[in-house]
């Protein structure tokens, strides 16, 4: 039996440094050492080393690309409002390894916090059918890091509450297949 594991993402960023993102390299699960990733949920450290590496071989191509195929093979949801920079994105992907499901979730978008600048933030939240503990991953300009629930409590809550205001932004973009919007976000 499958398993699946959920991806939410509220950011918000410019549209120009949107599309720099999604024309560049995802970039790899391997540029966090084992010790970053030890943030996740049940993460054996022993384990981590291959599932990166498995993670890895999952996400050639740009961030276009990986998002298209997540389009086309599992359920992703994206909108993006120009007006405030919102973007919104649902993912509902199977999961045939958990570990690597887990650090693939929040590699796909932790590479975009290398394109923000400003006042451009994020919060990406990652639930697995075979865990309670959502993951949290806070992007800001040049920055990505899973969030201690316990540890991090003031800035878990701030997130969320931007994450709020984001997605409510972009709920009133519509709901464009997921290409029209990729195809949109990537024209001059």
């Amino acid at each position: 039996m499958s398993e699946s594991v959920y991806v939410t993402a509220a950011v918000a960023v410019a549209r120009s440094r949107l599309r720099a993102y999604l024309n560049a390299p995802v970039a790899p699960a391997a540029g966090w050492t084992p010790e970053r990733w030890a943030g996740l949920p049940g993460a054996d450290p022993d384990e981590l080393p291959a599932a990166i590496a498995e993670a890895d071989r999952w996400l050639a191509g740009d961030a276009a690309t990986v998002l298209r195929d997540l389009a086309r093979d599992d359920e992703l949801t994206l909108r993006y409002d120009e007006a405030t920079g919102s973007l919104a994105a649902d993912v509902a992907a199977r999961a045939d390894f958990r570990l690597p499901a887990l650090v693939w979730a929040v590699t796909v978008f932790r590479g975009l916090a290398a394109f923000m600048a400003g006042d451009d933030h994020g919060l990406v939240t990652v639930n697995a059918d075979w865990s309670d503990d959502d993951i949290l991953l806070r992007l800001a300009p040049g920055h990505a890091r899973l969030l201690d629930r316990g540890r991090d409590a003031r800035a878990v809550a701030e997130a969320r509450g931007r994450a709020i205001d984001v997605e409510a932004a972009a709920r009133d973009a519509g709901d464009d297949p997921a290409d029209d919007v990729i195809d949109r976000l990537l024209d001059g």
